[in-house]
């Protein structure tokens, strides 16, 4: 009786298979890393976007507070940063004769969705 000896292969390297399982789970990570990278960079922007408006609405307060000119317009458009900027003041009377609560909201001048809005309560001199 013959009884023959396999040789055992010493296997070098990746088989096909291997490889392309490899390059999907690359593939679908970087994938994965793309769509975050983009949605920061669109949160980056409309946080920008509302810390300029807040900065303009703390402006526009202080003035109002300073500055208490009952014939300034209640809309107002503003350059901030090259960008053009509306601003609302509305006025709402409070159960303290003489004492007002005052909202000004902040949009760029081209949405009508509303960046930044801050209260403050104003009292007449």
């Amino acid at each position: 009786m013959v009884i023959h000896k396999m040789k055992s292969r010493t296997q070098r390297g990746f088989t096909l298979i291997e490889v392309m399982i490899a390059l999907t789970i690359i593939a679908i990570a970087l994938a994965a890393l793309s769509r975050s990278l983009g949605l920061s960079i669109v949160n980056q922007s409309g946080l920008e976007e509302r810390v300029m408006a807040t900065m303009i609405a703390e402006n526009e307060l202080i003035k109002l507070q300073f500055f208490t000119d009952e014939n300034r317009d209640a809309k107002q458009t503003i350059s901030f940063m090259n960008l053009e900027w509306e601003t609302e003041r509305l006025k709402e009377p409070t159960l303290i004769p003489g004492i007002y609560k005052t909202e000004i909201q902040v949009r760029r001048a081209e949405q009508s969705q509303v960046s930044a809005r801050l209260v403050t309560i104003v009292g007449e001199q």
